[in-house]
C-alpha cells in the first residue's frame, strides 16, 4: 500500500476545519462541506465557530470546496460529520450515512488505475460502526468491496475545544486500520500532524471504542461530584472545602461539578449504552451517571428559587441575569448547551430573565450588561468565560444590594465577595 499522496476532509466544522488547516502543512489538502455558504465564509477568511483565526485560514494552501467531485480520486479521505443523538438518545447516524454514501458514490467513477483510498473516520461512533454501518453503504454505493476497492480506519478525535493546552499537535493520537498494513499508513499519515506521538489501536472496534469510555468516564465523575454538591448542600457543608480536604490523598480525583453540556460528554454514553444493548447488556452505572448530571439543571433552578426567598425576595419580583450560554468556557459552542437550557427552565418562574454570552451575535436577547446601570435581584454565573473569571468584581457589581450571586462553574472563591451586600451560593 503505497503512502497516499494528498488528503481530502469530509466536513468542515468544529472537528474538520481544524484537521484539515493541520494537514494542509504537510500534504495537499482538500476540505469538503456540503454547506455551499460555509465554503464561501471560509474562502473570506471567516470560521463563524471562532476556533480558526482568519489569519491562519487564508494564508494556507488547504483548498475549499463543495463539489464532491473533489472525493473522486482522492487517495486519503477523513470523515469528521457529527453523530449527535436522537430525542430518545438513540445514536443519530443520519450524517454518517449521508457522508459515507457520497463518497460511495464519488468512488463509483473512479479511475481504475488510481490508489486505493484510504477512508478513516473520526465522527465518534460505538464499535462496530465504522464497518459494520459505513463500510456497507460505501461498498453499494460503489460497487466496490471494503478491504479492496476501499481500505477503512478510524481515529477518534479527541481535542479539547478551547483549550490551548490539549491541541492536535500536543495530544497523543489513538490510529487504526482495517489491515495491518492501512494501520500503518494512516499512524504514518497522522504522524505529520500529531506531534505528540500515536498509538496504534489493535483494531478499527478497540479505536472507536476507546473514544467513547475517555467521555463515559468524565461524565460518570462529574456526575459524582455533582450527587455530592447537592448532598453536601443540604448537610450544610461546602463541598469545595469539602474537596479540598479530600484532594490531599495523593490518590483523590477531583472533578468541577456543573452543567454537563456539549456534543461529546451528554452523547457518547448513549452510543456505548446502545451498543452494549446490542449484544444484550443492560447497562447501570452509566445511565445513572447521565440521569444524575441530566437533572442538574431542575435542581439547580430549584436551589436559586430556594435562595431568592431566603434572601427576602419573591422570585416572581426579581430581574434574573445569567452569564455565560455556550456550552463551556472560551469557545463559541451553543449546541446542546445545558446554560441555555437553564435560562429557559427559570423563564416563567422571575419577574424577568436576561441572558448574555460574549460569543452570541449582539442583540436585545443577548445585550452586555457591563459598563451601564443595569442591576439585577439575582445574577448566575453559569460559564466560565475568561472575560467573567477575570473580572469578578464586575460581575459582583451587576446584583443589587440583598441581591444573589450564584456560581455555578466554582471560579469564585468566597473571599472574593467579602464585604458585600450579595448572598453568595457556589456549587
Amino acid at each position: 500500500m503505497n503512502f497516499p499522496s494528498d488528503v481530502t476532509v469530509v466536513g468542515l466544522g468544529y472537528v474538520g476545519l481544524p484537521l484539515a488547516l493541520a494537514f494542509a502543512v504537510e500534504f495537499p489538502t482538500t476540505g469538503f462541506d456540503n454547506d455551499d455558504s460555509r465554503i464561501q465564509q471560509l474562502l473570506a477568511g471567516n470560521d463563524r465557530n471562532r476556533e480558526v483565526d482568519e489569519g491562519l485560514i487564508t494564508s494556507s494552501e488547504l483548498v475549499f470546496t463543495a463539489d464532491e467531485a473533489c472525493v473522486r480520486d482522492a487517495e486519503f479521505i477523513v470523515v469528521t460529520v457529527p453523530t449527535p443523538v436522537t430525542e430518545d438518545n438513540r445514536p443519530d447516524l443520519s450524517l454518517l450515512e449521508s457522508a459515507s454514501s457520497m463518497i460511495g458514490r464519488c468512488l463509483r467513477d473512479r479511475s481504475r488505475t488510481a490508489p486505493t483510498p484510504i477512508i478513516v473516520f473520526e465522527s465518534t461512533t460505538y464499535p462496530g460502526c465504522t464497518e459494520d454501518f459505513c463500510g456497507p453503504i460505501i461498498e453499494q454505493a460503489s460497487g466496490l468491496k471494503s478491504g479492496e476497492g476501499f481500505i477503512l480506519g478510524y481515529s477518534p478525535e479527541r481535542t479539547n475545544f478551547g483549550d490551548v493546552e490539549h491541541t492536535l499537535e500536543t495530544v497523543v493520537k489513538v490510529v487504526s486500520g482495517q489491515t495491518n498494513e492501512a494501520a500503518r499508513v494512516v499512524s504514518d499519515v497522522y504522524a505529520r500532524i500529531a506531534k505528540a506521538g500515536i498509538h496504534v489501536a489493535p483494531n478499527i472496534r478497540t479505536a472507536e471504542a476507546s473514544k467513547v469510555i475517555e467521555n463515559v468516564q468524565r461524565d460518570l465523575n462529574i456526575a459524582l461530584f455533582n450527587e455530592s454538591a447537592m448532598i453536601f448542600d443540604r448537610m450544610g457543608i461546602n463541598s469545595s472545602d469539602v474537596f479540598d480536604a479530600a484532594g490531599t490523598k495523593w490518590n483523590f480525583h477531583r472533578y468541577q461539578p456543573g452543567l454537563v453540556g456539549g456534543h461529546c460528554i451528554p452523547v457518547d454514553p448513549y452510543y456505548l449504552t446502545y451498543a452494549a444493548k446490542q449484544v444484550g447488556y443492560d447497562t447501570n452505572v452509566i445511565l445513572a451517571g447521565r440521569r444524575v448530571n441530566e437533572r442538574m439543571v431542575p435542581m439547580i433552578v430549584e436551589k436559586i428559587q430556594q435562595l431568592v426567598s431566603e434572601a427576602g425576595q419573591l422570585p416572581s419580583e426579581v430581574d434574573l441575569l445569567v452569564l455565560g450560554q455556550t456550552f463551556k468556557g472560551d469557545v463559541a459552542d451553543f449546541r446542546n448547551s445545558k446554560a441555555v437550557r437553564l435560562g429557559d427552565v427559570l423563564t416563567g418562574s422571575f419577574k424577568s430573565i436576561a441572558r448574555f454570552d460574549p460569543y452570541g451575535e449582539k442583540s436585545e436577547a443577548n445585550r452586555d450588561p457591563f459598563g451601564g446601570d443595569a442591576r439585577f435581584g439575582a445574577v448566575v454565573l453559569a460559564v466560565p468565560h475568561s472575560l467573567f473569571i477575570e473580572s469578578i468584581s464586575a460581575v459582583r457589581d451587576l446584583v443589587m444590594p440583598d441581591g444573589v450571586m450564584v456560581d455555578l462553574t466554582g471560579s469564585i472563591d468566597s473571599s472574593q465577595m467579602t464585604g458585600s451586600d450579595v448572598h453568595f451560593w457556589k456549587l
